[in-house]
């Protein structure tokens, strides 16, 4: 198994981060968020993160957060000690266009798909639930 590194990983297609706990996982996420925003072009509507508790969903959504506000005090002209930050706005670009970007997704963050295993599966039968075929009482059910 070969280090992962945030910077080379594929922003197309499912990918997978599975590590121990206090291995950067979350950081890795966020940063991956971040890159997803500016490299990719996507709206917050567009980007799917889903995990096990809710309160590893917590946790991430509030990291992404504080994430995204570090980028923008970044490109407000504050210095960060993260290199690889720093590293994703010089791709990027420290222009305006991705300076408002990154407000925007902080703007809809309360909106962002970040669920749990259940509460991703719940959603998507509640959002198709004629095309699942599930009974309309199996979906009220609270599964989180």
């Amino acid at each position: 198994m070969k280090p992962l590194d945030p910077k080379s990983l594929p922003l197309s297609g499912t990918q997978l981060i599975e590590a121990s706990a206090g291995t950067g996982k979350t950081y890795t996420i966020a940063l991956l968020y971040l890159r997803l925003l500016l490299e990719k072009g996507l709206d917050v509507s567009e980007i799917l993160v889903v995990t096990f508790t809710k309160a590893a969903t917590e946790e991430l959504r509030g990291r992404i957060r504080l994430r995204i506000r570090e980028a923008v005090d970044v490109l407000d002209g504050r210095t960060s000690g993260d290199p690889l930050l720093n590293d994703l706005l010089d791709q990027a670009g420290r222009t305006t266009f991705n300076r408002q970007r990154l407000l925007d997704g902080l703007t809809l963050l309360d909106e962002a798909a970040i669920y749990t295993i259940h509460s991703f599966c719940q959603q998507m039968l509640q959002d198709h639930a004629f095309e699942s075929g599930a009974l309309f009482e199996v979906l009220q059910c609270n599964t989180s």
